[in-house]
């Protein structure tokens, strides 16, 4: 199966690549970070802005089977400092982008495929300062839900992992020891996330499903 990863230079999206190897398309804004990650993987890279032209991604992509949605964008901040422009960008990235490239893979599909979207627990649970965010996972969550479906007709399944809190760059600045104590097996990799999104990718009868990959985070 040929996958292409979104935000796939770094973080989940590379581990995801890393562990399809050849079999990863990977695609970000920043070129250099692409290039090395593809090099480490053995995926390739194509650079391009899921929120800017979804439709030209794939035709420079070609064909492919899978499609992880990987991209991401962290704003937060108490009640007083939300804008409409942290909510713009956040839906855009997380959930226009990924809905208008769905579009674009589903109406290439000549074959069953599989989508999954790489979600958060914030999107079924409440945290201080993390409105905007949340609202845009619940509005990712539900897309994914929808997308199900909407394309269980044409082969294509759809589904979604909660991911508790990860190291990665998004993580990076924020107390990771008092964020490890709210999951009953501490943090996890985004390795052990790649892991559940391939399990997703290759389940031929899942479909609709909102996975926790939390360490028991939601289960408290």
């Amino acid at each position: 199966m040929r996958v292409l990863v979104t935000g796939g230079a770094t973080g989940i999206g590379r581990a995801v690549a890393a562990r399809l190897g050849s079999d990863a398309i990977i695609t970000g804004r920043r070129a250099e970070l692409l290039r090395q990650a593809a090099t480490a993987t053995g995926a390739r890279a194509v650079p391009g802005d899921v929120t800017v032209d979804p439709d030209g991604l794939l035709d420079a992509v070609g064909e492919v089977q899978g499609l992880v949605h990987c991209a991401g964008h962290l704003e937060g901040g108490p009640l007083e400092a939300w804008t409409g422009q942290a909510f713009e960008r956040l839906f855009r990235v997380h959930v226009t982008g990924p809905a208008l490239l769905s579009r674009a893979f589903a109406q290439r599909s000549t074959e069953p495929g599989s989508i999954v979207f790489c979600g958060s627990t914030l999107a079924v649970r409440s945290a201080p300062a993390r409105g905007p965010y949340a609202a845009a996972k619940a509005a990712q969550l539900s897309l994914a839900r929808s997308l199900a479906v909407e394309l269980a007709d044409r082969r294509i399944r759809v589904n979604a992992v909660l991911v508790g809190v990860v190291p990665t760059e998004m993580t990076a600045g924020h107390d990771l020891e008092a964020l490890a104590a709210l999951h009953p097996l501490g943090l996890g990799t985004a390795d052990a996330v790649a892991q559940a999104i391939l399990g997703l990718l290759d389940g031929p009868w899942i479909t609709g499903a909102a996975l926790p990959v939390d360490g028991g985070l939601l289960a408290r």
